[in-house]
């Protein structure tokens, strides 16, 4: 297939309801607009309707690295002073707004929305935290070797990251969470660590995932369902998270300004920044003049031209993307730093979270392709199996299992083989096990919806999905036999997880990958200050949250840690707010000892 912008995001209709049921959001997520049309060049890169290029343009730059005309100072309507202003009312944007407050900063925080939750997710990861103690203390979980954690996640992105961050993190991710922590069990939430994650010999994950709750709703939060009773952004997770802190800004005296765009950052020459010129709902312009910038605006992936540049893979194995507010994370901040003197950052593919289970859950069933026939291990986490898929000659795959496959995965799950998403339940806590009634109202809502498909008899599963029937049935036979063996002579499977597909009725649920967020961001430092192209910092710019770069290397979003980017945006944002008022964040928040 030609990658190019007109074919790479279609196929991205998929129901709300799958992702709610992946935690995306309160608010109903959604799919990726068409891109922007045009066929590629002869002999070069794609070519957007607005004849920028996905290549270098003019003198070498890409169309995003261009600045605009500056915009006329009569133009500007008003002009404001504050010390720090922040760009961004997501997760990011109010850790950093509330520790600038803290630190008795006059604070403005803008957001080009309208006014909504601008929270997705519902995973935060935090090494030693109180949460994580108190369940250590009553003998329910042993806590992980730190140390061999981020030299994990080094291997994983290939040593292409900057591996003081992730040293940075480790120490000071669960301070800052339990920081977080306090503010909201101080305004009725309360969290819980996940049990879900990931367990195998080969590819295992840790248990440092946390998920807020309202208090009093952990029934609900546990015994969560995708498609009855309560969900994503009514009991639990960021949904919930965010608008507390939208109050807990203004009880300190902070402004959040809803429907407010960053459309300049000011910077003269090579000096600091000194803030941004902003228009608003009635298209003023307005210059709010700081001490400091903070960007904590989100990543870039609905600019598709910047997209398909940083990580071609990823536009191509992709079949939809969910984002929320929808389509909002277009770079402009990415943008607006480059335009300053700011650099990306040097590793390219960028990574990207990515997970397969929005159409019907991927469990550790049997995967069939296209043409009804095995094509991989199946023992592996989401992210790799939506890029698998892709190698196929066509990207539809199924996960087939029969009558008893989900009880087949409560003795997975309960045994301690296996999770992730989706595997092991979302909202699983650890010291509990799993809700196999929920999760077969899950399968009833993705046969109602048509995400998995339901039938008697193989050789009418095969005719629904559209395989030729005789592949399926030797699919079937063949890893049947193998779990008759007991050993995976194919792909090297555990056997412990392989589970037989014998009885009617049989399912085929679609696996669909979707892009959740892309990793690659601006330069930046322990300080989170934002780089140049010669590494030096730009004095009175701040960046944290997924603009920020450098953390995930090359290629895939770190699944070893579940909730990794959520954590970073409480971490750093909490940091980024600090140093921007003016304090010291190394010295305020406290350090675990890693090494």
């Amino acid at each position: 297939m030609e990658l190019n912008r007109r074919n790479f995001l279609k196929g991205a209709a998929f129901a709300g309801v799958a992702a709610a049921g992946a935690g995306l959001a309160g608010c109903a997520p959604s799919t990726s607009a068409e891109t922007a049309g045009g066929d590629a060049a002869a002999g070069g890169m794609p070519i957007a309707e607005s004849g920028a290029s996905a290549g270098p343009d003019v003198a070498g730059l890409h169309s995003w690295e261009i600045a605009p005309e500056a915009i006329p100072e009569g133009d500007i309507v008003s002009t404001e002073e504050t010390d720090v202003l922040v760009i961004g009312a997501g997760l990011a944007g109010c850790c950093s707004s509330i520790a600038a407050l803290e630190e008795g900063a006059k604070v403005i925080t803008i957001d080009k929305n309208s006014e909504c939750v601008v929270a997705r997710g519902v995973h935060i990861a935090g090494f030693h935290t109180k949460v994580q103690q108190s369940l250590v203390e009553q003998g329910l979980l042993e806590e992980p070797d730190y140390n061999h954690v981020v030299r994990r996640w080094i291997n994983w992105a290939q040593g292409r990251v900057k591996e003081p961050l992730l040293w940075e993190f480790a120490r000071r991710s669960g301070a800052c969470f339990d920081w977080l922590y306090d503010i909201a069990t101080s305004n009725g939430l309360e969290a819980l660590l996940w049990d879900g994650y990931y367990k195998g010999p080969d590819y295992t994950e840790y248990p440092v995932t946390h998920i807020f709750y309202q208090a009093g709703k952990l029934e609900e939060t546990v015994n969560f369902t995708f498609y009855q009773g309560s969900g994503v952004g009514d009991v639990y997770g960021n949904a919930v998270l965010v608008p507390v802190l939208y109050n807990v800004i203004a009880e300190k005296g902070g402004e959040i300004r809803w429907s407010h765009k960053s459309e300049r950052l000011i910077r003269d020459g090579e000096g600091a920044v000194t803030g941004a010129i902003v228009s608003n709902a009635d298209g003023e312009y307005i210059q709010i003049n700081a001490k400091s910038v903070v960007i904590a605006s989100g990543d870039y992936a609905a600019d598709d031209e910047m997209f398909q540049y940083y990580s071609p893979m990823t536009a191509y194995a992709m079949d939809g993307r969910f984002y929320n507010p929808p389509d909002v994370d277009s770079g402009d901040m990415h943008k607006q730093a480059i335009w300053i003197g700011g650099a990306m950052q040097k590793s390219e593919p960028h990574a990207a979270v990515m997970h397969l289970d929005f159409g019907a859950a991927s469990y550790g069933f049997l995967h069939v392709n296209w043409e009804g026939k095995r094509f991989k291990n199946e023992d592996v986490n989401t992210q790799s199996k939506s890029v698998t898929k892709a190698l196929q000659t066509k990207k539809d795959a199924w996960a087939i299992y029969d009558s008893h496959g989900l009880e087949q995965v409560k003795e997975q799950i309960d045994a301690g083989l296996g999770g992730g998403l989706q595997w092991g339940q979302l909202t699983q806590p650890v010291g509990g096990e799993y809700n196999l009634e929920a999760q077969k109202l899950v399968l009833e809502g993705e046969v109602e919806s048509g995400q998995t498909l339901k039938a008697d008899t193989l050789e009418e599963l095969a005719e629904k999905m559209g395989v030729p029937a005789e592949n399926l049935i030797a699919t079937v036979d063949r890893y049947n036999e193998l779990c008759d063996l007991g050993k995976d002579l194919d792909f090297g499977k555990r056997p412990e997880i392989m589970g037989k597909i014998v009885e009617g009725p049989f399912y085929a649920g679609k696996l669909v990958a979707s892009l959740l967020t892309m990793c690659g961001g601006l330069r930046t430092d322990l300080e989170c200050h934002v780089l140049d192209a010669n590494d030096q910092p730009i004095e009175g710019l701040y960046v944290c949250g997924s603009a920020a770069g450098e953390f995930f290397g090359a290629g895939d979003y770190p699944t070893y840690v579940p909730g990794i980017g959520h954590g970073r945006c409480v971490t750093f944002g909490r940091m980024a707010g600090i140093n921007a008022a003016g304090g010291n964040a190394a010295e305020k928040i406290d350090a675990l000892e890693v090494i």
